[in-house]
């Protein structure tokens, strides 16, 4: 049972009330026994007075006993316990009426007197003296009795005396008395506190469960033994024997010196494997004074457990700081002035210095970019009040090298008290993502092969101009190039030397325009030119240098002029901001570039703002007619390339590819008139002769190549268009094909009008077996979105990517990513634009499916493929 502290001293400072009367009534044994003597003395010795004149006052005697001993004294007022007392000189004047001398009784008063002096209070005791007087010097005064007829000197000064005694000697005795009880009441306060120190003290060891306590003498003799808990319970019985009786050599060349240091007044500490429990032990000893005997005092602690715990905390601690040494992220230690006081290796690395160079440094100047506008922005953070703080930071460049870029995260570390104690800086390298981030955005803006823009940066180039036209006035043109007879290149140089030309080309055009000027390749053999400064007529002579300059400066790789000169046909519009879009612009240069080759080729067709609108017009008249004559007279035909299966090494496919039969019996390839089918409607129209004739083709090729599948086209008019839906359908029907063989393709960028409708239209023939291919995978992040809303299952990747892996390794990370993407999502991966054995090589580490491209097969009549079909 625990007791409040200092309970024990309150009760001992004053005694309770039944104590205190069981101490009065101790103390008046030798009274009442006087007082019986004095009685006894008269009833027996040979007295004058009778036996029954004791009568009166020895019941008032027992009176006063009884009233002492039965009253409940403890309950009543503290004056009240005086009248016992005070009642006994009412014996005492009894006691003098009995004989004429009755000065004979007056040393009784000293009873009631010295008990008040000894045990009562300052009242009491001048009651006492008052009562005395009374008793002695009143009789002496009255008028009439016997004493005052009799009284003498003599009994006036044995009456003073005895007053006089009463009242200077009972002050003094009630002084001493008191001092006595005072000094005897804090004795017993002390005592009671040591005793409730010491079993405080002997419970709090007895309950700690590693720990026991020893006094140790000189002789080295265990004196006293505490506490021992649960752990040295073996050690109690060692009290009275020395180290050497209960200690193995080992603990007593160890304990002795330790013993003999404490005795000598040193403090000392050792650890022992203890011979009760075998465990580490902690032992300290210090000096123990009591008496002329030097004494030890010894403290004995089992600290296994701390020990392990200490070990265990040293292995995290270690784990923690190979951790953050090894981290790939570097980090840094600041304190709450900026000061570095610790660096990892990765922040090392980063800065290209030791850990000499950048502890003590500061903060703000190795990393100045997070808070430019601040001396020292760790000290600007911790003042702030935040948390933490972050951003991207260039980092100064050393000597020569290029810049690194790192994304900087800034902890403020706080201790129990919430006080900022030190600096946490995470900074992980971004040089590379950044890097790979302009690639990507280059990649987005330029063609891959010449590095010259792309249609798309060309277009938002000639937008810009535009503004500035608007603002300062029309000059310039647009140019669109179109090298005539390129396919007798590929045909005699092969495909690689036809890149090798293109490449020529785009150098050559970069050369001949001003640094304000820009050149862009929009498609295969076509490039564009954007003059920014002149009128026509700057415009036209730039305009027929460049013709000069394609048709006399290519020759081949060997010296020899080709077999036939390597011309252009160019059209160029002038810029004209008003009410016109970069897009128009383009397409006005294109319809120019169309009339020159109509017009002969080798030459420039330059369309004034009055001759754009009539070929607008006639453009688009004469290619709708076109098309729908060769649709209505099956002037249409296809050619295949072949998809080579790389887990069988066999063609698993054939894309079927349209192209349109000029009137001289030459091809139109697609990018010719698709553009116009689609403006003009017609789009749907060419899609169905393209479906129906490949579906016929797979009904043939399916009769000995069961496996066998057709890819084909379609335009982002007829996805979701249901009564093409429905044709299909009927196709399929009519022909008897298993329509797993029949593979749609979609472009990324096709102009997908509804992507709710969409899904309808390809669940509707996927549910009869139909697959459905994601064409030009990478290009755009509508690729993804495109994925993740509808149910194509081949990805073909954008081949850009594929003939760019060899020379650039971020296209090569580009290629992996989005094979990992197709494959992660469960797609057949096709990939496009693969040119030679090293290409499919390389597509077959990366775990691609299968491949497309002029080295697996050039477009040709399905006939050079299956001479079944011929």
């Amino acid at each position: 049972m625990s007791t409040p502290q200092g309970s024990t001293a309150k009760a001992s400072a004053s005694l309770p009330p039944a104590a205190t009367v069981q101490l009065r009534s101790a103390a008046a044994l030798p009274f009442l026994v006087f007082i019986v003597l004095v009685f006894l003395a008269l009833a027996l010795m040979p007295f004058e007075i009778a036996l029954v004149d004791l009568i009166a006052p020895a019941a008032v005697m027992l009176v006063i006993v009884l009233l002492a001993l039965l009253l409940p004294w403890q309950r009543m007022p503290r004056f009240t316990q005086a009248l016992p007392v005070l009642l006994f000189f009412v014996v005492i004047v009894l006691l003098r009426g009995l004989s004429d001398g009755a000065a004979g009784f007056d040393p009784l008063v000293l009873l009631p007197v010295l008990w008040f002096a000894l045990y009562g209070t300052a009242i009491e005791l001048v009651l006492s003296g008052l009562a005395t007087a009374i008793v002695l010097i009143v009789p002496l005064l009255l008028p009439s009795g016997a004493a005052s007829v009799h009284a003498s000197t003599s009994d006036w000064v044995r009456a003073t005396s005895w007053v006089a005694c009463v009242v200077l000697i009972g002050p003094i005795i009630h002084s001493v008395a008191r001092q006595w009880r005072a000094q005897e009441r804090e004795s017993a306060i002390r005592l009671a506190e040591v005793r409730e120190s010491e079993l405080r003290t002997r419970l709090l060891l007895e309950q700690m469960p590693d720990t026991i306590l020893f006094i140790v003498d000189e002789d080295l003799r265990y004196q006293t033994v505490a506490g021992a808990g649960r752990v040295f319970q073996g050690a109690l019985a060692w009290q009275g024997k020395t180290v050497y009786q209960v200690s193995n050599p080992t603990n007593v060349a160890i304990l002795e010196p330790a013993f003999r240091s404490a005795l000598a007044g040193e403090r000392a500490v050792v650890t022992i494997n203890s011979t009760v429990t075998q465990l580490e032990t902690e032992v300290t000893c210090v000096p123990f004074v009591q008496g002329d005997h030097p004494l030890a005092l010894v403290v004995a602690r089992d600290v296994t457990e701390a020990r392990g715990r200490e070990l265990a905390l040293r292995e995290v601690t270690a784990q923690f700081e190979q951790l953050v040494r090894e981290s790939p992220t570097g980090m840094a230690l600041a304190d709450v002035t900026g000061r570095i006081a610790l660096v990892n290796d990765a922040f090392c690395t980063l800065f290209d210095s030791g850990p000499d160079a950048l502890i003590e440094s500061s903060a703000a100047t190795l990393l100045p970019m997070i808070a430019p506008h601040s001396p020292n922005w760790v000290a600007e953070l911790i003042s702030s009040g935040r948390s933490r703080t972050a951003a991207a930071v260039v980092l100064p460049a050393t000597g020569e090298a290029e810049s690194k870029r790192a994304m900087v995260t800034a902890v403020v570390l706080r201790d129990s008290h919430g006080e900022p104690t030190s600096v946490l800086i995470n900074a992980h390298d971004t040089t590379e993502q950044h890097r790979y981030h302009e690639h990507v955005a280059y990649l987005a803006s330029h063609d891959s092969l010449t590095g010259l823009v792309n249609r798309s940066e060309f277009e938002r180039l000639v937008a810009a101009h535009l503004e500035a036209c608007r603002w300062g006035g029309d000059a310039g043109a647009v140019l669109v190039l179109d090298l005539d007879n390129f396919r007798e290149i590929n045909d005699r140089l092969g495909h690689s030397g036809g890149d090798e030309f293109l490449v020529a080309m785009a150098g050559m055009l970069s050369r001949s325009i001003h640094s304000s000027d820009a050149v862009a390749r929009i498609g295969g053999d076509e490039f564009a030119v954007l003059l920014t400064e002149g009128d026509r007529d700057e415009a036209e002579a730039a305009v027929q240098t460049l013709v000069s300059l394609v048709r006399d400066g290519f020759r081949a790789s060997d010296g020899e002029v080709l077999g036939r000169r390597v011309t252009a046909s160019i059209g160029a519009v002038a810029v004209v901001s008003e009410a016109t879009t970069a897009a128009e612009l383009l397409s006005d240069a294109d319809l120019a570039m169309y009339q020159a080759k109509n017009a002969g080729r080798n030459g420039y067709r330059f369309l004034g703002p009055s001759d754009v609108l009539a070929a607008r017009v006639s453009n688009q008249i004469n290619w709708t007619e076109k098309i729908l004559a060769a649709i209505e007279n099956d002037a249409l035909v296809l050619h295949a390339q072949p998809i080579l299966d790389l887990a069988t090494n066999a063609i698993s496919s054939l894309e079927l590819l349209v192209r349109m039969v000029d009137d001289d019996g030459s091809l139109i390839p697609p990018a010719v008139f698709i553009a116009v089918a689609e403006s003009a409607g017609l789009a749907v129209m060419i899609d169905q002769w393209v479906v129906g004739r490949a579906l016929e083709h797979l009904s043939d090729l399916q009769r000995f190549a069961p496996d066998i599948k057709v890819h084909v086209n379609l335009s982002g008019r007829s996805v979701g268009n249901l009564e093409f839906a429905e044709f299909i359908e009927r196709r399929l029907a009519e022909t008897g094909v298993d329509a797993g063989g029949l593979v749609l393709e979609v472009t990324e960028t096709a102009a997908v009008s509804s992507i709710d409708a969409a899904q309808l239209f390809m669940n509707r023939l996927t549910a009869l077996g139909c697959v459905f291919a994601l064409d030009d995978f990478g290009v755009g992040y509508g690729s993804f979105y495109y994925l993740k809303h509808l149910p194509f299952g081949i990805v073909k990747l954008d081949g850009e990517f594929v003939s760019g892996s060899e020379r650039d390794p971020l296209d090569l990370l580009v290629m992996a990513s989005l094979v990992s993407i197709g494959k992660g999502l469960g797609k057949f991966t096709v990939a496009e634009f693969v040119e030679d054995e090293a290409s499919l090589t390389m597509l077959r580490e990366l775990g691609v499916d299968g491949a497309q491209g002029y080295y697996i097969g050039r477009p040709a009549p399905l006939s050079e493929y299956f001479p079944q079909l011929a």
